[in-house]
């Protein structure tokens, strides 16, 4: 049991949870020119200028063959930061909380009849009947999402490993109860929306994600957010959970990067690598930090 819970905790530590569930965000559009690309250079006066890369946590050989301008300014930034640590201890924390310890399991949360299709499709993962039970909900639809790849080769991992392969100084924007927080964090009803709206596109995420996987290498932000759009435009009814969703996902865990970005930033020369999206809008990343002064400007 343990064994099946720390496999898929490795795997959701790398995940992008901004590809959790394709959710409407075009509230979220803007035309402020953050709309495409990957790297950005941002600067202040007397501070050495810092990157910002996006990422997407995948393993696909398309992704991880870094292009040659994100390539050179790793090899000579000073820091690394992402968003999370992917050590050993953070895998633990995060399986010892994907699971129940009250005496509930997830046929008494999401109803016996999801239950049953839940058992059916994590089937397909490895992941017996009588461990499926144990799962709450959010977590749950994390292991339906979450693509069949090798964690170590996540992009985002392969970034960490050159990054501490040149000895260079390691920083993390966020720790396992916050990223827990904000799925956990939702009443347990809109939970299991979510897992239903995971459970009824299953179909669907292969050419989901291929799409996804397209506008990311076309550097076109502004696409992955329409793609993601018209996932639910014949689903009016996760119109408020979505709102709360993308509150939550993306735009609280943004400015919480900005802030605690900010002593690499002033120390300068810094790569920081996050996903893709957390960069996209007048509320994401580059937003924030150029409203609070600094230039930013697209490299690639």
């Amino acid at each position: 049991m343990q064994r099946i819970i720390v496999k898929f905790a490795r795997r959701a530590v790398v995940l992008a949870l901004v590809v959790v569930a394709p959710l409407d965000a075009a509230a979220q559009a803007t035309r402020d020119g953050f709309d495409k690309g990957l790297l950005w250079r941002v600067e202040r006066p007397g501070v050495a200028p810092s990157y910002l890369f996006g990422t997407v946590h995948l393993a696909d050989k398309r992704v991880t063959a870094l292009p040659e301008p994100v390539r050179r300014q790793l090899d000579v930034a000073q820091s690394f930061t992402m968003e999370i640590a992917l050590d050993p201890s953070n895998t633990a924390a995060l399986a010892a909380r994907m699971v129940y310890n009250d005496g509930r399991d997830l046929p008494m949360v999401a109803g016996t009849d999801l239950f049953g299709e839940v058992v059916t499709l994590l089937a397909g993962k490895g992941v017996p009947q009588e461990f499926v039970r144990l799962f709450k909900p959010w977590a749950v639809m994390l292991m339906l999402v979450m693509p069949q790849q090798r964690s170590e080769d996540v992009l985002d991992v392969m970034l960490h490993r050159i990054a501490s392969g040149q000895g260079k100084s390691l920083h993390y924007l966020e720790t396992v109860d916050d990223q827990v927080a904000v799925l956990e964090g939702m009443p347990e009803a809109d939970q299991v929306a979510l897992l239903k709206h995971a459970v009824a596109t299953q179909h669907a995420l292969p050419a989901m994600t291929g799409k996804l996987l397209e506008a990311y290498l076309q550097r076109d932000l502004g696409l992955i957010w329409r793609i993601n759009e018209a996932s639910v435009k014949d689903r009016p009814e996760l119109k408020v959970l979505n709102e709360v969703f993308v509150r939550r996902l993306l735009l609280d865990r943004s400015a919480r990067m900005v802030e605690r970005m900010q002593p690499q930033l002033r120390a300068g020369n810094a790569f920081v690598a996050v996903g893709a999206l957390h960069l996209y809008g007048e509320q994401g990343i580059l937003g924030l930090l150029q409203r609070d002064g600094y230039r930013v400007s697209r490299v690639y």
